[in-house]
């Protein structure tokens, strides 16, 4: 799982750097504020599918047409929410212009953001995180990144054109495995549905995937909306650099979440509560060692690490470089107890933390941007982060406190619902959450 992050994070580091060298500040900016706005709507419109393919106990028959169906109502709505920004009739900030190419291009993204955290999903079914799942990462970033290459070599600087780019090459492979694996003949399908029944999931499947959902967009907003609020309000050329700022803190909370990705396949062996806190007690000092022996130096070195990956025009991003990047230490712990809680069915735990925190972010963002400095933005994340984390490293330890009631005899057991059995779960129940940061 590490080495698949670092390959995740070497692609993205040198498409990040590659768009900044050849598009400039101002045209980066209007790069990230198309993704920005298109992966968040894809995010809305996520459902917790990618959650459900993971935790759902039925088989894969019936799929297909339910996924793709998915994808083709993210593209609608994404079609019309960017020609309807393009036209004029809804209000946006700052100076990105909205051509017919770049809502073509943050119409397709939207669509691919959503195919690939579900391609994501059904590799965790599958129980391919060894192979499948890094496919269905590594290709995408490294089919982008020729593309960058022959755009950057070609003297391409039209961000639409790139946008579009980004989206085909984000999209065509993982929708290309939704068909190899889920073909009839490979899922065992005897018998055809109804043509409408056909793109309609099961009840059971939908109940759990809105179970998940509230989670995901909870994570989502703690995670993601302070770029979206400075890319909705603040000049192309901010954006670009707080887009750098994002791409070393995110750089840092990769290689710091793999921990968070593969713990409660720990937890699903153990009986006793007692044993399943020391493991999350043991998690959490592993990830804090980690986050912070990476995050500390990334910080010191950023002013030369911003000169050499992105150029001397990004120097401004330095200040909240650091910050971001220091933040990634509690948003790693936080990423991996959303990971616990989920992994014993505690969504509701969950959601109880992000509502709140998510609330509290909204207000500090506002009053962040209102002053105008990015630094200050960076400040509010980064004491969200914290909160969230504290607040649910609070709820694991009270989740397992009362899960051991006592029988009649006075052995203790375990009151917890285990997740599914190592041959029915995988190791990540939160799939979307990483590609779309990989995309920021």
């Amino acid at each position: 799982m590490l080495a698949g992050n670092a390959g995740t994070l070497i692609l993205g580091t040198a498409t990040g750097a590659l768009a900044a060298r050849a598009l400039g500040p101002t045209g980066r900016g209007e790069l990230l504020t198309l993704q920005t706005w298109a992966g968040m709507l894809a995010m809305v419109l996520s459902l917790g599918v990618s959650q459900a393919l993971v935790t759902d106990d039925g088989d894969d028959d019936g799929l297909l047409g339910p996924l793709l169906a998915h994808a083709g109502a993210v593209a609608a709505a994404g079609g019309a929410l960017f020609a309807a920004t393009a036209a004029g009739a809804v209000v946006r900030r700052g100076d990105v212009h909205w051509d017919a190419v770049a809502v073509i291009g943050a119409t397709c993204f939207a669509a691919a953001t959503v195919v690939g955290s579900n391609a994501a999903g059904l590799a965790q079914r599958r129980g391919r995180m060894g192979g499948e799942f890094q496919l269905v990462r590594l290709v995408p970033a490294a089919a982008t990144l020729g593309a960058f290459v022959l755009f950057a070599a070609s003297g391409v600087r039209d961000p639409g054109h790139w946008m579009v780019a980004l989206a085909l090459t984000a999209l065509l492979p993982p929708l290309g495995y939704h068909l190899i694996v889920l073909r009839p003949e490979r899922t065992g399908a005897t018998e055809r549905r109804p043509r409408v029944g056909a793109l309609l999931p099961r009840r059971a499947f939908v109940r759990c995937a809105l179970g998940a959902y509230g989670t995901v967009v909870g994570a989502q907003l703690i995670y993601k909306l302070d770029m979206l609020l400075v890319a909705t309000f603040r000049p192309a050329h901010e954006v670009a650099f707080y887009g750098v700022a994002l791409a070393f803190a995110t750089a840092c909370a990769t290689i710091c979440q793999a921990t968070g990705m593969v713990v409660f396949s720990r937890l699903r062996s153990m009986v006793d509560p007692r044993a399943r806190a020391r493991t999350v007690r043991r998690a959490v000092l592993a990830t804090l060692a980690i986050a912070g022996t990476v995050a500390a130096p990334v910080a010191l070195l950023a002013p030369l690490g911003i000169r050499v990956v992105y150029g001397a025009d990004f120097a401004p991003a330095v200040t909240t470089t650091r910050i971001l990047v220091l933040a990634a230490i509690p948003q790693s712990v936080d990423y991996l107890l959303i990971h616990v809680l989920l992994g014993f069915r505690s969504a509701r735990t969950v959601l109880a933390v992000q509502v709140p925190v998510a609330l509290a972010t909204v207000l500090g963002l506002v009053v962040a941007l209102h002053h105008g400095e990015l630094p200050g933005v960076a400040a509010v994340s980064g004491a969200t982060y914290t909160a969230s984390a504290a607040a649910l490293y609070v709820a694991c330890t009270r989740l397992f406190a009362r899960s051991t009631p006592a029988d009649p005899a006075g052995h203790a057991h375990a009151a917890i619902p285990m997740p599914r059995t190592a041959t029915e779960s995988t190791a990540e129940s939160t799939a979307d959450l990483s590609p779309l940061q990989e995309r920021r």
